[in-house]
C-alpha cells in the first residue's frame, strides 16, 4: 500500500473505531436463574449496564426485607418440571384481529341433500275426461266408502293400490281416474300408474303426449324423474306409458320394477295402478307381476256385476286368485263408458 494510500485511510477513519485486530471486552451476562438456600441471603441481582460496559446494581429498596428469617428461594424446580412435562389444557382458539375473517369462512358450503322428488315435466292441470265429471258430480256419494277404506289404508302406511278390470270395457280406468281425484282433494299426494301395457293410453286421456313412458325407466334408457308429469292444481303426478308392449312381465320382472315402486311409495301418499283388463290373460300376468314386484298392499276389481256371464265370474276369481288377500273388493260399475 503507498503511503497516499495509507494517508486518505487515516484522514476518513473514525478516532472511537477499534482496529480490526483489537477485540472489545464484553461484560459476562448474568445468569437467567440464580438458586440459594432458604436461609442464606440473597445478594440483589447484577445488570449489565449497556451504557458504560461495568455493573450496575438494583435498588435494595424493592427486594425483600432481611428481617424475614426465611426467605423462599426465587424458582421452585420442581413446579418447572411439572410445567414442562404434564399435559397442558387445549386453549381456545384465538379471536380474528380486526376486520380478518378465518379461512373456514371462505370455504364453499357444502350443498344439503333434498329427499324431494322433482318430475322432470309439469303442467298446469290435466285434461279429466267427461265422464269423470259426471259420475263425480251425480254418483260420487259412491265412491265415499271407497275412498275412506283406501284413506284409513294410507294412514296405516298402505299407500299401493291396484285398480284392476274384469273385461275390457268395464271402466276400470275411469274408476281408477275418479277415486284419485276424490283423494286428492281430501289433501293426499297422489301419483297415478298406467299399468295398462295391453293399451297404454292414460296420457292421451289426460290430454299429454309421451314419446317415452316408464317402460323406458325399466330398460335403463332415462331415469325416473324424466318419465313423470306434475299436476300443479290437481296436486298429483302421472308415471305414463308410451307405447304398449306385447312382452311386459319381462320387464317388471327386473329389480328396477322395485326401485321405481320404492321410489312412488316413499314421495307420495298414495300410488294408485291402472291395470287394465287384467282378467285377461295378456295382462294376467302383468298385474301378478305388480303386486309382486311393487308389493301392492291394496287392489281392486272392476267388473260389470249386472252380467250373468259365466265368463265375467271366471276372471273375477282369476283376478282374486292373483291378487290375494290385498283384494278389497269389487265395484259393480253399470255405466256405459
Amino acid at each position: 500500500m503507498s503511503q497516499i494510500d495509507q494517508a486518505f485511510i487515516q484522514a476518513y477513519a473514525d478516532e472511537d473505531y477499534p482496529s480490526p485486530t483489537e477485540t472489545p471486552s464484553l461484560p459476562i451476562a448474568a445468569p437467567h436463574i440464580q438458586l440459594y438456600p432458604a436461609t442464606q441471603d440473597v445478594p440483589p441481582p447484577q445488570v449489565a449496564d449497556v451504557s458504560g460496559g461495568g455493573y450496575a446494581t438494583a435498588n435494595r429498596e424493592s427486594w425483600p426485607s432481611q428481617e424475614n428469617e426465611n426467605p423462599k428461594p426465587h424458582t421452585n424446580i420442581a413446579s418447572m418440571q411439572r410445567a414442562m412435562f404434564e399435559p397442558t389444557t387445549a386453549q381456545p382458539a384465538a379471536a380474528p384481529v380486526g376486520n380478518r375473517r378465518p379461512l373456514s369462512d371462505f370455504a364453499a358450503p357444502t350443498p344439503a341433500r333434498s329427499n324431494v322428488f322433482e318430475p322432470a315435466f309439469e303442467v298446469d292441470a290435466f285434461r279429466w275426461p267427461v265422464v269423470t265429471d259426471e259420475l263425480l258430480s251425480t254418483h260420487g256419494e259412491l265412491f265415499t266408502p271407497v275412498v275412506e277404506q283406501l284413506l284409513a289404508a294410507s294412514e296405516a302406511g298402505q299407500s299401493m293400490v291396484g285398480i284392476a278390470g274384469a273385461t275390457p270395457g268395464v271402466g276400470c280406468s275411469t274408476v281408477h281416474m275418479c277415486l284419485a281425484r276424490l283423494l286428492a282433494v281430501s289433501g293426499k299426494s297422489v301419483a297415478l300408474v298406467d299399468s295398462n301395457f295391453a293399451a297404454a293410453n292414460l296420457a292421451i286421456t289426460l290430454g299429454l303426449e309421451f314419446d317415452s313412458g316408464w317402460e323406458d325407466v325399466l330398460t335403463g334408457k332415462i331415469p325416473l324423474a324424466e318419465c313423470v308429469v306434475r299436476s300443479v292444481e290437481d296436486r298429483m303426478a302421472l308415471l305414463p306409458l308410451s307405447r304398449r308392449s306385447e312382452l311386459p312381465a319381462s320387464l317388471l320382472s327386473s329389480i328396477q320394477t322395485s326401485v321405481i315402486a320404492g321410489v312412488l311409495r316413499y314421495h307420495y301418499d298414495v300410488v294408485l295402478f291402472d291395470l287394465g283388463a287384467a282378467g285377461r290373460d295378456s295382462q294376467l300376468a302383468v298385474a301378478q307381476q305388480i303386486v309382486e314386484q311393487c308389493r301392492l298392499d291394496a287392489s281392486i276389481i272392476v267388473a260389470n256385476t249386472a252380467s250373468e256371464s259365466t265368463e265375467s265370474d271366471y276372471e273375477i276369481n282369476a283376478l282374486m286368485t292373483v291378487l290375494g288377500t290385498s283384494c278389497l273388493g269389487v265395484i259393480g260399475n253399470f255405466a256405459q263408458v
